[in-house]
């Protein structure tokens, strides 16, 4: 088994322990007894879920390594539905790959990179079955590569919490009518700094990445307008990245990264 097809043996399933320090930060805004019975419901609700996907995504590696890659299709999708992870997404697109579906295979290591953009065996295995499709990527820009080292909720998360520690410094001193210490000064420079940077990095990530990928085996025609019937405007191939321009009924107007505009069926298109 060569390293394209090498699949990944364990799934970022949440813990009861990680789930219980993301509850912990409700402690600030929330009453006592309230908090108690939603931890108590998350606590109860992910130890059932947990195993499930466990389960499922375990029943994937084994029928992966049998080459029963039907089953671990069905079996990583199960495990998707539990829950959405990016090692359940690269080893989908390798069961996929090995059923000769490599624009579905595609389409699910782009999903794997949204969720880990900096994993460099996801980055490999993508270029690499781009390159089969015939697909080469394009030069990536130095603040395009800076957005991309957090993901989209790491970001926001970024943003809110600067936002409202720029609020709370600007407020307090009001609030108890003292004036701003230096310390006080100095983080209420860094937050606004810290959400200006995280504002950027998402204009960038939402502008700058493709809305999805032609999932067509074959070269599908682009029109002029919405409708079969329309003069061709170009070619999308299998694979390909594109940005969606505008929607009618069942046709997207998209531009590949090929820089073609046409419209689209959706059907041979999938968002990301």
């Amino acid at each position: 088994m060569n390293f394209l097809t090498q699949i990944v043996h364990f799934a970022e399933v949440p813990s009861l322990g990680k789930l219980g320090s993301r509850i912990s930060l409700l402690r600030l805004g929330l009453r006592p007894l309230p908090l108690r019975c939603i931890h108590l419901c998350l606590l109860f609700f992910g130890a059932l879920l947990s195993p499930i996907q466990a389960d499922d995504f375990q029943s994937g590696l084994d029928a992966y390594h049998e080459s029963k890659y039907a089953e671990a299709t069905a079996a990583f999708d199960r495990s998707l539905e539990s829950s959405e992870s990016a090692a359940t997404h690269h080893n989908l697109a390798l069961s996929l790959y090995q059923q000769g579906q490599p624009t579905a295979a595609v389409w699910h290591l782009e999903r794997a990179l949204r969720l880990a953009p900096l994993n460099k065996t996801y980055i490999f295995k993508l270029g690499a079955l781009r390159q089969i499709l015939g697909l080469y990527n394009t030069p990536t820009n130095l603040w395009q590569s800076a957005a991309n080292i957090l993901t989209k909720s790491a970001w926001i998360w970024i943003a809110c919490t600067c936002f409202w520690i720029w609020i709370a410094v600007l407020a307090l001193p009001r609030i108890g009518g003292f004036q701003r210490p230096i310390l006080l000064k100095l983080s209420s420079s860094i937050a606004a700094v810290c959400f200006i940077l995280a504002v950027t990095a998402l204009t960038i990530q939402f502008t700058q990445q493709p809305s999805g990928i032609v999932i067509s085996n074959e070269a599908i025609d682009l029109h002029h307008a919405p409708a079969s019937a329309a003069p061709e405007a170009g070619v999308a191939r299998p694979g390909e990245r594109a940005y969606i321009i505008d929607q009618h009924n069942n046709f997207l107007k998209v531009e590949t990264e090929a820089e073609i505009t046409g419209w689209i069926q959706a059907d041979a298109f999938r968002k990301l």
